[in-house]
């Protein structure tokens, strides 16, 4: 059984979304909102993320999977302090070493346009509510905590949220009070906008999925049903079930754009939503108006809100209450001949004492002994009497004495559980502190072993790096240098340049993922003479005046003393400055550079074998076997490329005229169809317009392909 935390704006969710995450899954429920998880199975705390007490439930469950529903969700505007209720949740669900995290966000989030800059570069986000901007910082927050701490974090950008409308927070609960009491609803987007709901019992089912899946990891999907529908439909079927109603548009703008089917999670859970609601919104309508106001205000809640404000004022309300009602059983039934022999007021003594402690049973006892002597005054007995014969102090000792034992036993109880608890909690607190320190000492260790892999004596880390340098094709080594960089130095600012003959550009051949939209595809030698003259000297390039634009390292590879490719470090650290880590990456370009001198050497001691004769067209085994390594390089993002297919079957025809308008990068290939290829590298459809100039003037006819054939 896999136990499952769920915390937020827990409200939202309904018996209908719990049954359906099925018996293998135990929900355990904290939320401070009293009405949150009413008739749910399942332990419920009444404290949030916000409490002290929400840490400890870490320790004493070992949660698979954290739940998180945001304020925001279903059309909500998010709960107070919501940021660092969500931080200490991932806090916690971090320290606790959770599974994963499930985030129940709003499609709201995505209600902006983006914000492009030069070069078709995404430079921010526009917001068109407020709203929308709080429910992205939320999103934002997971990002960041996914990419700081490596929890696993799923967001869910929940549609509107159908099925149980007892909860007017809810979208459809605030329309239909709405409706049902003013007769208008006010719908926040305009009638021909897209509307989508999901059923309770749909989310418990994509939730059950998640929770079982260990394969995943982390990503953000938007939720739909499946259907179409607007809010005009919605106006639609309320003014079928109200004829008074108004509808009113606030007319917001609306520019979310989603699937109408949840293909990502079909694909990757295997999550099929079944409801329409919007065939049953007349009935939840109906059900609702029937439901509307049961309960609300009643006695049984009043009282029940009132012994959990007040319990030691409801203590002494039991003391009269109770006294009052023994006095008047006894005085009522006193005469019955089963009741001559039953003690009332010494049964109420002993209820108090044992229910509430010492205090209490003596109040008890003093007021039973008050309404005794008041009983001996208008039975006739002198007060003299009564106090000068000890014989009558005897009922009067055994009240006090029953008060006095009772409420000691129960003190004496109640004092050992709060010792067993301040014992729970010594015991929870060093338990806590012993696996920090070994939650330490595995860090440490890590670290130490780290730091023995990356030393520059580490033969095993050079020995795996030259096992994947050895290929023999130029393309293979430079998809597989980019990954041992980035590996090795922690990195992902790399980028590896080829330069030409003449020596006068760069052409780029692999980058790092995140700088594949920041470079250049070509750099003028002219214009970094100072990174350029370091280089061919040999030397290591440092950018120690901090120029900007300018990489922080950058070392050459050479071939016959000609320089042939450069690698470029873009960004570092501040531990990245030091003479260790310069050495270390001199080191891998070390390797980098006996790999492709190999791999330059079979390519061409085999080149009649690649190359028809007398041509630069690549013979189809070699060529299919580079367009794969190409395939490769972009799916992983070191590098893009464009493939045109040539409309002539002529490979000298075809070799003279593209030998004059390509880079010395690209490629000319005979595909597994017997047609001819070109391979642009590191081109993409927005650079492919400089090319398709040159190739419109060259006479050839040609047309761009995903793939071969």
């Amino acid at each position: 059984m896999k136990d499952i935390l769920v915390t937020g704006r827990t409200g939202l969710l309904k018996k209908n979304m719990f049954a359906s995450l099925g018996d293998e899954i135990r929900v355990i429920l904290a939320d401070s909102d009293e009405t949150a998880g009413k008739g749910i199975k399942g332990r419920r705390y009444r404290y949030g993320p916000e409490d002290r007490s929400f840490a400890q439930l870490f320790d004493v469950y070992s949660f698979h999977t954290v739940v998180f529903v945001s304020g925001y969700a279903d059309g909500g505007v998010g709960q107070d302090n919501e940021l660092q209720k969500l931080e200490q949740t991932l806090l916690q669900a971090a320290h606790a070493q959770v599974d994963k995290v499930i985030i129940l966000s709003s499609v709201e989030s995505q209600n902006y346009v983006p914000s492009i800059g030069t070069g078709g570069v995404e430079m921010g986000k526009d917001y068109y509510q407020a709203l929308s901007l709080r429910a992205g910082q939320v999103e934002e927050m997971c990002r960041f905590f996914a990419r700081t701490t490596g929890l696993k974090l799923i967001t869910l950008r929940l549609p509107y949220l159908a099925d149980e409308m007892d909860n007017e927070g809810a979208f459809l609960g605030r329309i239909f009070t709405r409706a049902y009491k003013d007769k208008k609803i006010l719908l926040p987007y305009r009638e021909n906008d897209p509307l989508d709901m999901i059923s309770q019992r749909d989310l418990g089912d994509l939730l059950r999925r998640i929770v079982d899946e260990d394969e995943d990891e982390s990503g953000s999907y938007i939720l739909s049903s499946g259907y179409s529908h607007t809010y005009g439909e919605l106006a639609a079927v309320l003014e079928m079930e109200e004829p008074e109603l108004r509808v009113v548009y606030e007319k917001r703008a609306y520019v979310i754009s989603q699937e109408t089917y949840p293909y990502g999670l079909r694909k990757r859970y295997g999550w099929i939503p079944r409801d329409d609601m919007m065939e049953r919104m007349g009935a939840l309508y109906e059900r609702f108006c029937r439901n509307y106001g049961k309960n609300k205000g009643g006695i049984l809640e009043y009282l029940s809100r009132l012994l959990e404000e007040a319990p030691a004022l409801i203590q002494y309300v039991e003391l009269v209450v109770l006294f009052f009602l023994s006095e008047l059983v006894r005085a009522y039934m006193g005469d019955g001949v089963y009741f001559r022999f039953v003690d009332v007021r010494l049964f109420y003594i002993v209820t108090m004492g044992t229910v509430h402690g010492l205090k209490i049973g003596v109040f008890a006892a003093v007021l039973s002994s008050i309404a005794l002597f008041i009983q001996y005054l208008l039975g006739g007995m002198d007060w003299t009497i009564l106090f000068y014969n000890v014989e009558n102090w005897i009922p009067f000792a055994i009240y006090l004495m029953a008060g006095s034992i009772t409420g000691y036993v129960k003190n004496k109880k109640t004092e050992e559980i709060k010792f067993a608890q301040e014992e729970y909690n010594l015991l929870r607190d060093k338990y806590i502190f012993l696996n920090e320190v070994y939650q330490g000492a595995v860090e440490n260790k890590g670290e130490y072993k780290k730091q023995i892999l990356s030393f520059k004596d580490s033969f095993g880390r050079v020995f795996d790096a030259v096992q994947k340098l050895d290929h023999v094709l130029p393309q293979e080594i430079f998809l597989e240098a980019i990954l041992i960089m980035e590996d090795i130095l922690e990195n992902h600012s790399i980028a590896i340049y080829s330069v030409g003959q003449k020596e006068s550009f760069g052409r780029l051949v692999a980058c790092s993922d995140q700088m594949r939209q920041r470079l250049q595809k070509s750099i003028a030698v002219d214009e970094a003479q100072e990174l350029f003259r370091t280089v061919k000297s040999g030397q290591t390039y440092k950018n120690t005046s901090m120029t900007e634009g300018m990489p922080v390292y950058a070392n050459g590879i050479f071939r016959e003393d000609r320089l042939v490719l450069v690698v470029f470090i873009y960004e570092a650290d501040a531990e990245q400055y030091g003479m260790n880590y310069m050495n270390l990456f001199r080191i891998l370009c070390g390797l980098v550079q006996t790999s492709i001198l190999r791999a330059l050497d079979y390519m061409a001691l085999t080149e009649e074998k690649n190359y028809y004769a007398g041509t630069n067209v690549m013979r189809p085994e070699r060529f299919m076997e580079l367009l794969s390594v190409q395939k490769e390089m972009q799916e992983k993002g070191v590098a893009e490329h464009v493939l045109v297919q040539l409309g002539t079957s002529d490979k000298q025809r075809a070799s003279d005229i593209l030998s004059r308008i390509i880079r010395t990068t690209d490629v000319i290939g005979e595909g597994s169809d017997g047609r001819l290829y070109l391979v642009l590298t590191q081109a993409n459809a927005d650079s492919f317009r400089f090319v398709e100039n040159r190739l419109a003037g060259s006479g050839l006819t040609y047309q761009v392909r995903e793939k071969v054939g």
